[in-house]
């Protein structure tokens, strides 16, 4: 691999590869006329700039930051400009992986309780706080 400066990669116009950080090459377009790169050394190629905002391989971080920070799922979706029926696959699919908290016994913890209403029927649900009271 040619190591080359970021002024140097900035004027030749050449993007890292996703998965291996090598040089990519001019490849061809897509149907829509965008720019797709090749890897010189692995041959995956991809688009260099994506026209829809979901497709943006950051846009899973954003998502998280956005929900910790206590957005809700309609004003997410609308600052990152995306679909709020993406967001909440997104959503979903960065849940997947994550595991219930270790619970140990003879320990006091914090339960928030949570009450909805749906037509006049209350729903009341626990939930268990992850932080122990000492």
């Amino acid at each position: 691999m040619e190591n080359l400066s970021l002024s140097d990669r900035c004027y030749t116009n050449e993007l890292e590869c996703w998965s291996c950080k090598c040089v990519t090459i001019k490849y061809g377009r897509t149907a829509c006329g965008v720019q797709r790169r090749r890897c010189k050394s692995c041959g995956k190629t991809r688009v260099a700039q994506f026209q829809y905002k979901a497709y943006n391989p950051n846009i899973n971080n954003l998502i998280i930051l956005l929900t910790k920070e206590g957005m809700g799922i309609r004003s997410t979706a609308r600052v990152l400009q995306i679909s709020a029926t993406t967001l909440l696959k997104r959503l979903v699919s960065i849940a997947r992986p994550l595991s219930c908290p270790v619970v140990y016994r003879n320990k006091t913890y914090e339960l928030d309780e949570l009450c909805t209403y749906v037509k006049k029927i209350s729903i009341g649900m626990d939930c268990l706080c992850v932080r122990p009271n000492d």
